[in-house]
């Protein structure tokens, strides 16, 4: 199973992975995170990513598992892999049992942090201009805009409250939804292949080292 990423516009992944460099962030101390808004911890990530990777020891290439594997543990932590999978397997899910879904949901998040780890190592750093947040009954759109040197787009960060915290689960580029995405990757393995085949494919690929390519 290949988790690709949408390639339906010319650098929309590359948007993708900038993005996903601001929706990744390290956790918060207890008492702070619920009186954050979702802008706020949009932009704190910018500045705790940019920490990790400008670490000049962690540049090291003797460092390069350790460095990989605190951000995969970084992004892991900050998406809401339970509404991301429910959403991007939809009807299917519900025919999963309690069990398969726990484990869809963290094999889910192992195989998109390590998916997107390489890519934000080697993140730009374009600039992001935050234009506006909506917020309703726990849910939240942030939009903002990556402006790069030949490009410019539009970015709806798709983020749902839990437990007082605000974690990303959709991010859309210019109409285009990652989940979108992988929902219909996760579609076409289920015409050839069971729910039990879909859970081994992704057990095989997140079992694969660190350093490894997910997708």
């Amino acid at each position: 199973m290949h988790l690709r990423h949408c390639s339906a516009r010319p650098n929309v992944s590359a948007a993708i992975t900038s993005l996903l460099v601001l929706a990744v962030v390290c956790v918060i101390p207890p008492g702070m995170a619920a009186a954050w808004t979702p802008r706020e911890a949009l932009e704190a990530t910018g500045h705790k990513v940019r920490v990790l990777l400008s670490d000049t020891e962690l540049k090291k290439p003797e460092h390069s598992v350790e460095r990989r594997t605190r951000l995969v543990a970084i992004i892991g932590e900050r998406f809401s892999c339970e509404e991301m999978s429910r959403r991007s397997l939809g009807d299917e899910w519900m025919k999963l049992t309690e069990g398969e879904q726990q484990e869809f949901s963290r094999l889910f998040r192992t195989l998109l942090a390590k998916s997107y780890a390489s890519k934000i190592e080697g993140y730009a750093g374009e600039p992001i201009h935050y234009l506006d947040e909506r917020l309703a009954n726990g849910y939240a759109v942030v939009r903002a805009q990556i402006v790069a040197s030949k490009n410019e787009f539009l970015l709806d960060f798709r983020m749902v409250e839990k437990a007082g915290d605000w974690l990303v689960y959709d991010v859309v580029v210019d109409g285009i939804s990652l989940m979108n995405s992988y929902r219909g990757q996760f579609a076409r393995v289920l015409t050839f292949a069971s729910t039990e085949g879909l859970l081994q494919r992704m057990r095989e690929k997140a079992d694969q080292p660190v350093h490894a390519r997910a997708d």
